[in-house]
C-alpha cells in the first residue's frame, strides 16, 4: 500500500462552474514549498504536475495514482487532493 502526502488543490464543483478550459493553481506546500498546478477540463478533469498527467477518477480509481503521484477527489465535499509519494520506512 503506497502511503501519500496530500494536498488540497481546487474544489471540482467550484472549477466546473467556471466553464474554464484550464486553470493554473500556485499553492504553497508545507515542507515542500511552492508548486504549479495546471487543471484542465476534457472529457476528465485532470491535474498536470511537473508533466505528469493525472486524471481525475480515471477508470473509477480514486485516488488515480501514477509515477509517484496521486490525485484524489473527495466524494463529500467535491475537494481535488494532490499526493506525493512518501519513501517507505526501514
Amino acid at each position: 500500500m503506497n502511503i501519500y502526502k496530500w494536498f488540497k488543490i481546487f474544489n471540482y464543483d467550484e472549477f466546473q462552474a467556471l466553464g474554464l478550459v484550464s486553470r493554473t493553481y500556485t499553492k504553497e506546500l508545507v515542507d515542500i514549498g511552492i508548486k504549479t498546478f495546471l487543471v484542465t477540463q476534457g472529457n476528465l478533469v485532470s491535474i498536470t504536475y511537473e508533466g505528469v498527467f493525472l486524471p481525475i477518477e480515471l477508470n473509477d480509481k480514486n485516488p488515480f495514482e501514477f509515477e509517484g503521484f496521486a490525485v484524489y477527489r473527495d466524494p463529500e465535499s467535491s475537494d481535488v487532493y494532490f499526493g506525493f509519494l512518501q519513501p517507505e520506512e526501514t
